[in-house]
């Protein structure tokens, strides 16, 4: 994901505010940005979406580590949609370690969903 530009930042914190949001006092660890806190309640970063607001060491922790699993997850789903479409396109060229690969990611996915269950 490339970073947006100065000029992308401003029009997302102009639409946030145009769609109710409210600016907060508080920046963005990651970037600086003003938080803003949509109507629904939740806070957002308008570069990097939502973000969490931790009060102790702990809750940073979980936030983390909440962080993690996410990216984690997305990675393995897109590589398992690679590797789909590799096999739409050529299924009789298919390796055969690709259905062991699969195999494998889908069960990274199933101890991701039974981590969040915790």
């Amino acid at each position: 994901m490339s970073k947006p530009s100065r000029d992308e930042v401003l029009k997302r914190m102009s639409d946030l505010l145009r769609s109710g949001a409210t600016m907060l006092d508080q920046s963005c660890p990651l970037c600086g940005s003003p938080l803003f806190k949509l109507k629904t309640g939740e806070i957002v970063c308008p570069i990097h979406g939502p973000v969490r607001i931790v009060k102790s060491e702990a809750e940073a922790v979980e936030a983390t580590t909440d962080a993690v699993i996410g990216e984690l997850e997305k990675i393995v789903t897109l590589r398992i949609h690679q590797l789909v479409q590799e096999g739409r396109t050529s299924p009789s060229q298919l390796p055969p370690h690709t259905l062991d690969e699969i195999d494998r990611l889908l069960t990274i996915l199933e101890k991701i969903k039974r981590i969040r269950k915790i």
